[in-house]
């Protein structure tokens, strides 16, 4: 008897999980009910990127709003080079000084887009791996500078026409008004307030009035440009700052 009563005194405990038929264990049915619940929320945040693309290197900032279930809107800034793909460029003298044959302008690509991040494969994969795709669009702003002081204004570098390097005729540029967007795929890592982001895309971009980037040279076919496309990798460190 006494076993009896010492078996059913230890089976109480238990009667509540019996009676719900089973239920999953409490790990299993928080992931399954809500990946991200252990997790700071996942959709709203703020944080910097570097860019490497065909064109050189580049940084950019990033705002996103969550509006539930995996989705966000995104606003998207970034500064970067833009340049022809001819230009080659050479060093010369003892103290690494740089010369382009050919080039007219130093350019300066601004885009300043809005668009959507989607969460993709969001009850598959692991609270700390999201894997998301982007697509953004919107204006997108060249500043271009000259590379030589053109005093004849040919767009022609002669002889006793001094090439000024990256900062002297910064002063003296043009801008140009285009409008780009940028498609890709890429993921989050981590599980804290900040996380780490490598994307992978193609940024486009447009400008109605040409940018101008080689001399106007007879030897030069094409020397300015209206669009800009290229393979943007970007690593992107982002704080979290709520759903």
């Amino acid at each position: 008897m006494r076993c009896l009563l010492l078996a059913a005194v230890l089976a109480l405990p238990a009667a509540p999980v019996a009676a719900q038929g089973g239920a999953a264990p409490p790990d299993t049915a928080t992931y399954v009910l809500a990946p991200d619940s252990a997790l700071t929320p996942y959709g709203s945040g703020v944080g910097g990127s570097m860019l490497l693309t065909e064109f050189g290197f580049g940084a950019g900032g990033a705002y996103r709003y969550g509006l539930g279930a995996g989705t966000s809107l995104l606003f998207e800034a970034a500064l970067g080079a833009g340049r022809d793909e001819r230009e080659q460029q050479f060093f010369v003298g003892l103290f690494g000084e740089t010369v382009t044959p050919l080039k007219r302008n130093y350019v300066l690509l601004l885009p300043l887009h809005a668009g959507v991040e989607q969460r993709v494969f969001r009850r598959a994969v692991a609270d700390n791996f999201r894997p998301f795709v982007q697509l953004t669009a919107g204006p997108t702003l060249a500043y271009q500078w000259p590379y030589f002081d053109d005093t004849n204004g040919d767009g022609v570098r002669g002889d006793d026409e001094a090439r000024l390097g990256p900062w002297r005729g910064i002063g003296r540029g043009e801008v140009r008004l285009g409008a780009g967007g940028t498609l890709a795929v890429g993921a989050y890592f981590g599980r804290g307030r900040t996380v780490q982001g490598l994307r992978f895309g193609y940024a486009a971009s447009y400008f109605p009035t040409p940018v101008e980037l080689l001399e106007e040279d007879p030897a030069v076919e094409g020397p300015s440009r209206r669009f800009f496309g290229t393979p943007v990798v970007s690593f992107h460190l982002l704080r979290l700052t709520g759903r």
